[in-house]
């Protein structure tokens, strides 16, 4: 999760690495005649937040597991079908009940253990089904099977439906006012809905990009300041990497509505009308901004979802005169 995320236009990378890995499966399979098709459907799961086991740009990761298109199938990766688990973190993903040690199974209190052994039952739900090498690997298996099975039903056995979530398909800005739009195509007869999410918290998920030079599709590290080693276009040059606490310069906005069946706006109040970048569900879970809390954290709550229930699918792009670009070979200028 650390190494090269790159770009499968350029060849390079994890994104680069993933429709080879499907093709190569796909081959051996298929080497004895009369088997396995060769273009056989393929569906993948991508990453759940996972506290910061993802490192900094555990969203970047997941473009890069749709071979950097935001979506699939792509042109790197016919034949498959996906499901979102940026949403799908453990309910009880905050871990510091965990290692505080304040529950049954793993019992050397550290601080005060009262919430974990309250009504909110984190001891009880963490005693019934316990991690696995601890709440990296969120424990509640049945939505993304669920995601998984509306996909093949579409992909592999031809049902009708949407494989996807709302994909971006462009961005507007005017005032203090941008406009973001999601492609009609694969929206088929779905349409965008917006959750209701908790505003005191700044939980929109939606983030604006302050600054431009700051602009970065992976650093390094796992935290706090960090060199910029990929900007998502082909950069940065030697010795024009930028440096610095990248998630500072990221503000969050608010989500006003949809303003039809394949748009939604959003204030650019709180980033004083200042936009080089927007970003969506790429940082933290659902609950990540709300205040320490040993409560669950509702699955699939974040505020972005078409009316199938699919999420919309997390991105990140440059603002530039007023419209979206996103990095090759995703395509959002519409």
């Amino acid at each position: 999760m650390h190494g090269v995320f790159g770009n499968s236009e350029r060849g390079v990378g994890y994104s680069c690495m993933m429709p080879k890995l499907i093709s190569e499966w796909r081959k051996l399979w298929s080497a004895e005649p009369g088997t396995t098709d060769p273009n056989a459907p393929f569906g993948l799961v991508t990453l759940a937040p996972s506290g910061s086991e993802g490192g900094n740009d555990i969203g970047s990761m997941r473009l890069a597991q749709t071979a950097g298109y935001g979506v699939v199938p792509n042109p790197a990766m016919p034949n498959t079908f996906l499901a979102q688990a940026f949403d799908l973190n453990d309910p009880w993903a905050n871990i510091s009940c965990y290692h505080d040690g304040c529950c049954p199974n793993n019992f050397h209190p550290k601080g005060n253990c009262d919430s974990c052994l309250g009504p909110n039952h984190y001891c009880e739900n963490l005693t019934a089904t316990n991690y696995y090498m601890g709440p990296i690997h969120p424990r509640d298996k049945k939505p993304v099977g669920e995601r998984l099975a509306q996909g093949a039903a579409v992909v592999v056995y031809g049902k009708p439906g949407v494989v996807t979530g709302p994909t971006l398909s462009g961005c507007s800005v005017t005032g203090n006012t941008l406009t973001v739009k999601f492609n009609k195509t694969l929206l088929g007869h779905d349409s965008i809905k917006v959750q209701d999410y908790p505003r005191q918290y700044n939980a929109s998920k939606f983030d604006v990009l302050l600054n431009a030079s700051m602009f970065c599709f992976q650093t390094t590290g796992r935290g706090g300041s960090a060199w910029c080693m990929d900007d998502g276009f082909g950069g940065p040059s030697p010795g024009q990497a930028a440096h610095g606490d990248f998630d500072k310069v990221w503000v969050p906005v608010d989500i006003v509505g949809a303003a039809s069946d394949n748009t939604i706006t959003v204030s650019l109040e709180k980033s004083g009308g200042v936009i080089y970048g927007i970003r969506y569900g790429m940082v933290g879970d659902c609950c990540s901004e709300y205040a320490p809390t040993a409560d669950p954290c509702p699955v699939a709550s974040c505020p972005l979802m078409g009316s199938s229930g699919l999420p919309v699918n997390p991105f990140l792009a440059r603002v530039e005169q007023n419209k979206c670009k996103c990095m090759p070979p995703q395509v959002c200028d519409e």
